[in-house]
């Protein structure tokens, strides 16, 4: 038996950089597995700060995949416990590059910003259990870990309670570029902004590319939700934000809860614009946030320009990319867009299930694309329903529309994987060459593949 793919419910909603909006509301390329140490089917625990973390299953929240620790530290180790917490900002600031610090169980209290300058710099847990090892802000701190240098790893380590970000990845100055940043078996709960942000330094050259985000769990709980920053719209919080990011990817993760009750739009709980691309987003569940994943946005294009000049060198909010065997799932009203797409040319968006229940629909759309500069190919997905807005062309073909609630396992119980009556699911995809694995990592039919995330 597979576990169900969602399996709690956290009524949310989300908000935006811009004054743009999502799908629903009043405003606006890859090959096989990413994740090398990616096995197959367990579940995190709950969204508090002490419950969830690798392969539990106390709050039922199942996760898509298992996934192994990252192997063991190679070079420089240096071992911290909980009565280091205050003098650990000043360790980090001034390591060598290289160097691994190893976690012991406990809470570390900061009282400064987390500096990683040092390249090839690893944070992680010494007991590779997320849920042991918690660094909380208290909401005292404005960023718990700024990162200005490449290959950077954060893992196994729960974040939490920031002013504004968790993690900040940022160039060290202008013209310099940091790659390799890393994200692994971590848990992200509570930030009073987004809790990534990946941004260049406006109006300089310098970028954040080839990043990871892995088998981690986003989560926003109520007592976090008071503390949301209330700005630009009111709700300015979001899961992971990358500004002009090139070669990303997001998989195999969780997101649950990321929303303002009543007090705006938030962020996506996965947003790829200001001038990304070829950005990769597979196998994650989305539960109830207000938006899902957004490649684009409007008026959303950046400033950087490619060697190549993608698409004719027209100045996007974001070039190609993949959506695939994504899970999207709401139950309550502010749930706004499953997947938007913005001012955005080419993306692939392949084999999703995007569904909401009834008491979710009034302001919805499963996937929306929006203005003349976007182009999308759209196909394999089940959903409740595809909206084109304002000049957007696409591809777009072999979806489901009001895909009924019954083509489900347990709706109820947040498992959207298929079932033997759901007729017009099975077997009416067409085969996709950059298809990639279902929702289970597990390979589509090569002739006939079933629509949405899961396979069969």
């Amino acid at each position: 038996m597979r576990a169900p793919l969602v399996a709690s419910l956290v009524v949310l909603m989300a908000c935006g950089d811009s004054a743009s909006t999502g799908g629903g509301g009043s405003g606006e390329t890859a090959g096989g597995p990413p994740c090398g140490e990616c096995t197959g089917g367990t579940g995190t625990g709950g969204t508090g700060v002490g419950g969830s973390g690798q392969g539990g299953g106390d709050g039922g929240m199942a996760a898509t995949v298992s996934c192994d620790p990252l192997p063991p530290p190679a070079g420089a180790v240096i071992d911290v416990d909980p009565s280091m917490a205050a003098s650990l900002p000043q360790l980090v600031f001034d390591a060598a590059p290289g160097t691994t610090f190893s976690l012991a169980d406990g809470t570390y209290v900061l009282s400064a910003t987390l500096q990683v300058r040092a390249p090839g710099l690893t944070l992680r847990s010494a007991s590779d259990d997320a849920e042991a090892v918690v660094l909380s802000g208290d909401y005292a701190v404005n960023e718990l870990v700024q990162v200005t240098a490449s290959d950077a790893t954060l893992a196994h380590l729960t974040l939490t309670r920031a002013v504004d970000h968790l993690v900040h990845v940022v160039p060290p100055g202008p013209g310099q570029d940091v790659l390799g940043f890393r994200l692994y078996g971590a848990r992200m709960i509570d930030s009073g902004e987004q809790f990534l942000k990946v941004n260049p330094i406006s109006g300089q050259q310098g970028y954040i590319d080839e990043g990871r985000v892995e088998c981690s769990t986003f989560a926003m709980t109520e007592e976090g939700r008071a503390n949301v920053e209330p700005c630009c719209g009111g709700c300015y919080t979001g899961g992971i934000d990358v500004h002009a990011g090139w070669g990303w990817v997001v998989a195999n993760n969780r997101f649950e809860g990321i929303y303002c009750d009543g007090a705006g739009l938030a962020e996506h709980a996965i947003h790829f614009w200001k001038g990304s691309r070829d950005t990769l987003v597979e196998r994650n569940v989305i539960v109830d946030c207000a938006r899902g994943v957004g490649f684009g946005l409007g008026s959303g294009a950046g400033e950087r320009v490619y060697p190549d000049a993608p698409h004719g060198g027209a100045f996007l909010a974001h070039y190609d990319g993949v959506i695939r065997g994504n899970v999207i799932f709401a139950t309550n009203p502010f749930f706004d867009t499953g997947i938007e797409i913005a001012e955005a040319n080419e993306p692939h968006v392949h084999h999703n299930t995007v569904i909401a229940t009834a008491s979710a629909t009034a302001a919805f759309s499963s996937i929306d694309y929006r203005f003349a500069q976007t182009s999308v190919i759209v196909k394999n997905n089940l959903v409740n329903n595809i909206t084109q807005r304002d000049g957007a062309s696409g591809e777009v073909s072999n979806n489901l529309e009001s895909t009924p609630l019954e083509y489900f396992v347990d709706v109820g119980g947040a498992d959207l994987h298929l079932v033997d009556g759901a007729t017009g699911a099975l077997g009416q995809g067409v085969p996709l060459g950059d298809a990639g694995l279902d929702i289970d990592g597990e390979p589509r039919d090569a002739s006939s593949p079933d629509l949405g995330a899961d396979e069969r």
